[in-house]
């Protein structure tokens, strides 16, 4: 396969290009839109047990869905062939231990918009299909030989040049440790979605560049690279939609009494030797009037995050404003950076203040996210080589628009014989939305939850031909399918977790989502929650 690369002549941000694009079947916008100022403002704490014992020599900038720790390369003429292209990915990588530094001061580079799939993978409930007809392999079998197939180099400093972007579900994932779910399906969309798309469009925000890529083999490529070249130079400017405070009302099949005694009955699980941590959810369904491309770009504009997305399927959307990182692979160098530990916003920057100080000493949260980073070194262990798994930051404060998170990163050096469904397996779920033990938090999860997460926790995110992939986990996420929408919430329990706070925190972080669908047809600032099985439950503070 090869892949035309181009540099235009002119600039123009995705964001604003993505308006002309949205509703093209299976449209994707891998989006960072996070800003310096507001994110990873205090520094990890000292003394950490886990930090590397090598000296940091630098810092490096992690960026999203991306990579900006190269340089800017040399301006694209043409077609990319060229081995010796500047700022090449393909340079030699740097041993895990020479680049273990902190990644708190990240900001967004590049954004990718991907269109026109010419190869679509689903897997529903087991079953496999490849441009719709059945196929004998289970998707990641699929999946990994398509993309050796097609395989790549991509010679340019750009994230990717071409590959499949998608998703797996949490669902998805249950495969992986044969753990089947006592709920029946509630939202029909597939389990997981991979497309290999003939055009990328890549917006490289420190450059102030725009770039277009396509696959050569593509049906009159000519004439659509020429067609594309004077769409993307028209203006389709669409004003940012205005801030308001009104919170869109949801239901639940949990109650706030029943979600707190599920708490506590997980705690008891905790206090009995069965797990350590367990991440607990609840379903939210809310009705809305906005169309799914309006709240995208409401969130991408008052609540912006480093992971966030939006596929346009057919009968469904996905609007991602996700602040974790599940995996990215760059090289031999593995990354992920879980999430544990999570405090509202306050109304002044002196109750801030006070709210990032309680988070950064909270014994409870650090123990959460300690138990996690150790889940997820074991989980890396596997698939890397033997004494490369570190943890270079510890205990980040993070800042978003509605709460701070404490974050930990992880990384390694990835054995060259892993291939995609050994990496599926060693990694999927992710260890911050299961708990420790995977296992049983998985058993004990399905046994207390009320509903199938579907794709919520899952993960969103592409491989590349070239054998790299960065992924997040779908927090922050609704799904709207049948002018119904879906969103997940949830926290770490252990056996400290308060169960009256820690249902506030679900809803604290519904609350971006929320005020993102409310289409100023009731109440403001009402939740008017119930139960579904019954109409009845407790009303819960928005």
């Amino acid at each position: 396969m090869t892949t035309h690369v181009e540099k235009l002549d002119f600039y123009r941000p995705a964001s604003e290009i993505f308006e002309r694009y949205h509703q093209e079947p299976f449209a994707i916008f891998l989006d960072s839109s996070t800003s310096v100022a507001s994110r990873c403002n205090s520094a990890p704490v000292a003394g950490s047990s886990l930090a590397p014992s090598t000296p940091v020599a630098g810092r490096y900038s992690s960026p999203q869905f991306a990579d900006s720790s190269q340089a800017p390369s040399t301006p694209v003429a043409g077609r990319c062939s060229s081995p010796q292209f500047a700022g090449s990915s393909q340079a030699p990588s740097t041993p895990a231990a020479d680049c273990c530094s902190s990644s708190s001061r990240q900001y967004e580079r590049y954004s990718i918009i991907a269109l026109e799939p010419y190869l679509i993978l689903t897997e529903t409930e087991g079953r496999c299909t490849e441009n719709g007809a059945a196929c004998p392999e289970s998707l990641e079998q699929r999946l990994s030989r398509r993309l050796e197939e097609h395989r790549e180099e991509n010679p340019t400093h750009l994230p990717l040049i071409a590959g499949a972007f998608g998703y797996f579900s949490y669902d998805f994932c249950r495969k992986f440790e044969n753990i089947r779910s006592r709920h029946p399906r509630t939202v029909q969309v597939p389990d997981a979605f991979f497309a290999f798309y003939d055009v990328l469009i890549i917006e490289d925000r420190e450059e102030r560049a725009l770039y277009l890529t396509m696959r050569e083999e593509a049906e009159d490529f000519g004439a659509r690279l020429t067609k594309y070249r004077a769409e993307l130079r028209k203006p389709c400017f669409v004003p940012a939609p205005p801030a308001h405070k009104g919170l869109a009302p949801f239901s639940s099949a949990f109650t706030k009494a029943s979600y707190k005694e599920a708490i506590r009955r997980l705690i008891e699980y905790i206090r009995a030797g069965d797990i350590y941590i367990a991440n607990m959810t609840q379903q939210l369904r809310l009705s809305s009037s906005r169309e799914p491309y309006e709240v995208y770009r409401y969130l991408r504009t008052h609540h912006p995050a480093p992971f966030g997305g939006f596929l346009q399927g057919v009968d469904f959307q996905v609007v991602c404003a996700s602040p974790e990182r599940f995996v990215r692979i760059r090289g031999s160098r593995i990354e992920t950076r879980p999430i544990k530990g999570t405090r509202k916003r306050g109304s002044t920057e002196q109750e801030d203040s006070m709210l990032r100080e309680e988070l950064r000493h909270s014994t409870k949260d650090r123990s959460e996210l300690l138990m996690i980073v150790d889940l997820e070194r074991n989980d890396l262990n596997h698939i890397c080589e033997a004494g490369s798994v570190q943890v270079p930051e510890h205990f980040v404060i993070e800042d978003y628009s509605t709460v701070f998170h404490l974050v930990s990163t992880v990384i390694g050096r990835r054995r060259q014989d892993i291939e995609i469904p050994e990496l599926l397996h060693s990694l999927f779920p992710g260890g911050s939305i299961t708990g420790a033990p995977k296992i049983r938090a998985m058993e004990i999860i399905d046994e207390l939850e009320l509903e199938r997460r579907n794709l919520y926790t899952g993960t969103l995110g592409y491989f590349s031909l070239d054998g790299n992939c960065d992924f997040n986990i779908m927090i922050r996420t609704g799904i709207c399918h049948g002018n119904q929408w879906h969103l997940g919430v949830g926290g770490g329990i252990t056996c400290e977790s308060d169960p009256e706070a820690e249902y506030e925190e679900t809803l604290q972080k519904a609350k971006a989502m929320r005020e993102a669908l409310w289409s100023g047809d009731g109440a403001r600032g009402q939740t008017g929650t119930r139960r579904l099985s019954d109409g009845l439950g407790d009303d819960a503070r928005g």
